[in-house]
Order: C-alpha cells, then sequence, then structure tokens
C-alpha cells in the first residue's frame, strides 16, 4: 500500500495541518504477519480558526479503511502525552519509517526529548502491556505468536527501563541488547520467523505454551526484584516541550 497518497488525501478536506506520520505496530517492529494491518500514527495541527475558537474541538482523528489503520493526535495532546513521557508517543517519535514529516528542526528536538524522558513510566507500560497480554492468552483461547511477542517485547522493553537504556523498536535490535545467555531471547529467535509467516490469529502449539509461559513468568519475577525511581526533572521536560510548541505555532500561524 503507497501509504503518503493515503495520507494527503485524508487532509484534502480537512482544515487541519498534518505534520508527522510513522508506521506503527507490528511492522515497525519487524515482526509483521502477512495479513498484518498498516498501523499509521502521528500528529496533526489544528487550523488558525479552531486554535483561536472559544469552542473545544476534537484532539483526535481516526480512520480506518480496510488495511489503512490512521490515528492522528493534535500538537497538544501529542505533547501533553510526551510530558508524562508515554512510551507509545515516544516509539512515534522515534520511528523509522516515516510518511511524513514537517516538524522545523526536528531531530534536535527529539535528540533533546529523549534526555529528559523518565524511564520509569516506560517501565510501568511495558511490563503492563505484556501482563495484559498474558491476561489475554490464558483466558480467551487467544494463545497467538503475536501475543507471545507482544509480551516478549514488552517484557525486554521493561528490563532495559530498569537500566536506563531506551529499548530498540526492531524486535532483533532488541533481542541484541538483552543478554545472550537469557531463555526468553533464546525462545524468541528461534519463533521470530515461524511467527512471521503466521497469520494474525495464528495459535502457539499447546506443546508450546506451558514453557512460554514460564519463561515470561520467569521474567517478571526478576523485574518485580529490580526497584525504579522516577529518573526525570518533569520541569525541565515540561519547559523544554512548552518552548518547542510555542516555535511550531510561530512558524504555522504567523
Amino acid at each position: 500500500m503507497n501509504i503518503q497518497p493515503e495520507i494527503q488525501k485524508l487532509f484534502q478536506n480537512r482544515d487541519e495541518f498534518p505534520l508527522f506520520y510513522i508506521e506503527s505496530g507490528s511492522r515497525l517492529w519487524g515482526m509483521a504477519s502477512p495479513d498484518s494491518d498498516y498501523d499509521v500514527r502521528g500528529f496533526h495541527l489544528p487550523s488558525k480558526a479552531q486554535y483561536y475558537d472559544y469552542r473545544k474541538h476534537r484532539d483526535l482523528i481516526e480512520i480506518m479503511d480496510g488495511d489503512f489503520d490512521f490515528v492522528s493526535f493534535d500538537l497538544n495532546k501529542m505533547f501533553g502525552l510526551l510530558a508524562k513521557s508515554n512510551p507509545t508517543v515516544l516509539e512515534w517519535v522515534r520511528a523509522h519509517i516515516i510518511y511524513l514529516n514537517q516538524f522545523p528542526e526536528w531531530e534536535n528536538f527529539r535528540e533533546g526529548l529523549l534526555e529528559r524522558i523518565d524511564y520509569k513510566a516506560l517501565y510501568y507500560h511495558y511490563l503492563s502491556l505484556a501482563k495484559g497480554g498474558m491476561n489475554v492468552m490464558q483466558t480467551a483461547e487467544n494463545f497467538t505468536y503475536k501475543k507471545v511477542f507482544y509480551s516478549i517485547r514488552g517484557l525486554m522493553s521493561a528490563e532495559l527501563a530498569t537500566q536506563k537504556i531506551m529499548p530498540e523498536l526492531l524486535i532483533t535490535q532488541l533481542f541484541e541488547q538483552i543478554d545472550a545467555q537469557d531463555p526468553l531471547r533464546h525462545w524468541a529467535e528461534d519463533y521470530l520467523e515461524i511467527k512471521k509467516q503466521q497469520k494474525e490469529k495464528a495459535q502457539v502449539p499447546l506443546a508450546e505454551q506451558t514453557q512460554i509461559l514460564k519463561l515470561l513468568n520467569d521474567k517478571i519475577e526478576a523485574l518485580n526484584a529490580k526497584p525504579i525511581e522516577a529518573t526525570n526533572d518533569l520541569h525541565k521536560l515540561q519547559s523544554y516541550l512548552t518552548e518547542y510548541s510555542f516555535r511550531i505555532k510561530q512558524h504555522f500561524y504567523d
């Protein structure tokens, strides 16, 4: 699918300015299945009329059209999430599959942002994602390769957050950040190619399920033994975002 024309067509009849759009999800992480959707995510700027209007306008654009799954946050919503070191939005900011980028001085902004984020927020987000995936596997007869690898990715990312290391987005590069002797890494590396060849709803064989659950639970126990504290100065992060937000709005509205 050619994504850029889809984005351009979407904004033809809208007042908002498209700013930044990337590929998210399994394609970004290098573990897409043959039938994976295109999960396009990013940010827009309200029109000048919307910005100055006293009425509140919706801060979200959502479009689902076949394989094209599109979500866009307005700039204020984006920065509100970044101020909380929201890991999902941080992944969009760090993405290497970029369809559109109209942010001024983007590289400098991103570098400064990543120096100011809170690894504690990353830790709890990725740990929660992994546990949520495990609950679904065991309670909804949904023990798919997709859910397993989402949980593996979450636990490995949480482990790196305890060390103040930014988890890589590509799963093969994420594996390389983990101890070579880690049993969970061994299982994941062996089964990644199988996952890529399976459809989204393909189930892990019953004989493998007990083994992978043990590996996942062992990793959670190890993580629970590692206390983690906030790693950033929230005021400095907020000031940094305020300054860049002001610069963007001057750039587009003046």
